[in-house]
């Protein structure tokens, strides 16, 4: 993270004429996150994980039954969990992680604004996401087999994803700036991912319900997945469809105004406690 090494160089480099902070912050957190080898290990694991499914829909005699349609939309809910569920753990681990080696207490000192600082760090923990896309897409080329709906799939997809991952790296990035350990803030992070994948495992005759529906409707995660589900495999029009746009357009501007409104500027050193910068 940008303050291990030489604090007194990210100073002077945050100073710099033309180089808006959160640029140089960014510029230090993918360092670490892909030359470090972190990222490019999670999407060699994604990469082997997909060419299992792949191969499993292929070979398996009633899996290699499900439509290629159906296919494709859960491949691409796949990469997308995959890209949140790291963007989520990497932002968790943003500010705890430099609170508890103690080197956040030089990031603090830099003449940098605590929100381009939070910035940056946001920006370079949703960066695996687009390298999750595009080791995905040969796999979703094939299970599509040619559907006509694939450009629009990888279309809604890739927009809803953003959401997404937007949305859950902020939750990441709050709970790091609440964190006093990364071990803690970690902790939460993985609590707050089962937690959103819970409305799918319920059991059809709770999810019939009102109560069921309304878990699922307010989960943006669930709301993807149904609204991919009932506009590109069971047909439904978007003007019927849309109304489950409302919970990740929602849940992704309220996470970004708390991180950036709110969180950001008491981003301190101690864990939990307003410290205004």
């Amino acid at each position: 993270m940008i303050g291990t090494s030489d604090p007194t160089a990210a100073l002077t480099v945050v100073a710099g004429a033309g180089r808006p902070a959160w640029w140089v912050v960014l510029r230090r957190e993918l360092a670490e996150l892909w030359v470090g080898g972190r990222a490019l290990n999670l999407l060699l694991l994604f990469a082997i994980l997909m060419s299992g499914t792949a191969f499993l829909l292929a070979t398996n005699s009633e899996l290699s039954l499900t439509p290629p349609r159906l296919m494709m939309v859960v491949a691409l809910q796949a990469t997308t969990s995959f890209g949140l569920f790291i963007g989520l753990i990497v932002g968790a681990e943003s500010i705890s992680g430099e609170r508890e080696r103690a080197t956040l207490e030089a990031l603090l000192l830099t003449p940098a604004d605590r929100r381009q600082i939070v910035l940056g760090k946001y920006l370079a923990a949703i960066s695996p996401w687009p390298a999750a896309l595009l080791v995905a897409l040969p796999y979703v080329i094939v299970l599509a087999q040619r559907d006509v709906a694939l450009d629009l799939a990888l279309m809604w997809s890739a927009a809803l994803g953003t959401l997404l991952v937007f949305t859950f790296t902020g939750i990441g990035m709050v709970v790091s700036i609440l964190s006093g350990s990364s071990r803690t803030s970690l902790f939460v992070g993985l609590l707050v991912y089962l937690l959103t994948l819970l409305p799918a495992q319920l059991p059809g005759e709770f999810a019939s319900t009102a109560v069921g529906a309304l878990v699922r409707a307010v989960d943006p995660l669930e709301s993807v997945r149904q609204f991919l589900t009932a506009y590109l495999v069971d047909g439904y029009a978007l003007d019927e469809a849309r109304v489950l746009l409302i919970a990740p357009t929602v849940a992704f501007g309220a996470v970004l105004a708390v991180v950036i409104g709110v969180a950001a500027p008491r981003v301190g050193l101690a864990g939990g406690r307003v410290t205004p910068g």
